[in-house]
């Protein structure tokens, strides 16, 4: 099995950032406590003149060409916006695909919090 990249939580804001290659990351981001979009970006240039603590900047791009995501065990193509972005639930499991090859398995864990009565 290959390993773990992470995780990613419909709880809280925090962002799943991940280098899929020439310089793309593919970015996932909670819309609300059950959705959440995938979209993509590139590490703005930073000028050389400038100090090397600058921040990181990202640029929002369009779903590079051939990415493709796909609701796992069904071949079915997940929503997309546009060229802009993809839409997923925490209820679902998705293949990110580039020209036809897995980058990404993105799947539920089915974990449930157990909490004791008074």
């Amino acid at each position: 099995m290959p390993p773990f990249s992470g995780t990613f939580s419909y709880k809280n804001d925090n962002l799943y950032r991940r280098l899929i290659g020439d310089g793309v990351h593919m970015v996932m981001e909670r819309l609300d406590p059950n959705i959440a979009k995938i979209r993509f970006e590139v590490q703005h240039p930073v000028a050389e003149d400038t100090q090397a603590e600058a921040p990181i900047i990202y640029q929002p791009i369009q779903i590079p060409e051939g990415v493709t995501l796909i609701v796992a065990d069904s071949a079915i193509p997940a929503a997309r916006i546009g060229n802009d972005f993809f839409i997923v639930t925490w209820i679902g499991n998705y293949l990110v695909l580039r020209g036809g090859n897995v980058l990404f398995r993105i799947f539920n864990q089915q974990s449930q919090a157990i909490q004791l009565a008074e």
